[in-house]
């Protein structure tokens, strides 16, 4: 087991998700992390799409306490730059000897020059099922579509959700299961496979080119799902009509 290589997380300082996605790497024994920030923080759109999709779950305080301490604990060292497409972040790369980077939350649509530029390319977990449900609102859209809801671990790659899978897993709900807590199911699983994708691809030193190519005939990229429809995956969860509701 190698956990001498240097994983660069890209994040922001305010990214909700960011504590999890260091705890879920440091459970895989990989101590080796730097992260490095975007300037750019969340806008408060998307503040309030996140409020809507997870209530403020990953906020609560049974998770933050542990989460905050192991951060503290293995001493990661956090880096700042304008933008994670600037000269700054490729010389840190260099400079701190990144051999991976994982993608927790970058405000940014990254120039293939950065994830080209380590050993082990950049690691994205998409919430939804590639290559059927590339795009946005993916989540969504599986509901209205009463298809399978999951994570998929993939190389980034030039085209968005196009890289080569590392790990794809799809998910049951109970019935009483509202929108909110499918919506928290996929991103926490999201954050531990991207742990476990990361351990793969340092034991087995795989590159971007490694891992399955996607089957461009079986993709589709889908548009922000719009309200009238988001309206009926609502209904549809409230009354236990998504078909993998089951539990």
């Amino acid at each position: 087991m190698n956990s001498k290589t240097c994983v660069g997380v890209l994040s922001t300082v305010d990214q909700p998700l960011l504590p999890f996605y260091l705890a879920s790497i440091l459970s895989q024994k990989i101590t080796n992390i730097v992260v490095i920030c975007d300037s750019k923080t969340i806008s408060e759109k998307d503040k309030k799409i996140w409020e809507e999709r997870t209530g403020g779950s990953f906020e609560r305080v049974n998770d933050g306490n542990a989460t905050i301490y192991q951060m503290e604990d293995a001493r990661i060292p956090f880096y700042f730059v304008n933008n994670h497409n600037d000269d700054k972040t490729r010389r840190l790369i260099d400079s701190l000897s990144v051999k991976a980077l994982l993608n927790a939350g970058t405000p940014r649509r990254l120039k293939p020059d950065i994830f080209d530029s380590v050993v082990h390319g950049c690691l994205n977990v998409h919430p939804g099922l590639l290559p059927f449900y590339r795009g946005c609102s993916a989540v969504e859209w599986a509901l209205y579509n009463d298809d399978k809801i999951g994570n998929t671990a993939h190389f980034m790659s030039e085209g968005y959700d196009e890289g080569n899978i590392i790990l794809s897993e799809w998910y049951e709900f109970p019935k009483d299961a509202d929108y909110q807590s499918i919506r928290t199911r996929v991103y926490r699983d999201g954050v531990v496979m991207a742990g476990r994708a990361l351990r793969l691809i340092i034991d087995n030193k795989m590159k971007s080119s490694d891992g399955i190519p996607q089957d461009p005939k079986n993709a589709e990229y889908w548009n922000p799902i719009p309200d009238e429809k988001f309206e009926i995956v609502l209904q549809k969860v409230i009354s236990q009509n998504y078909k993998y509701q089951i539990l």
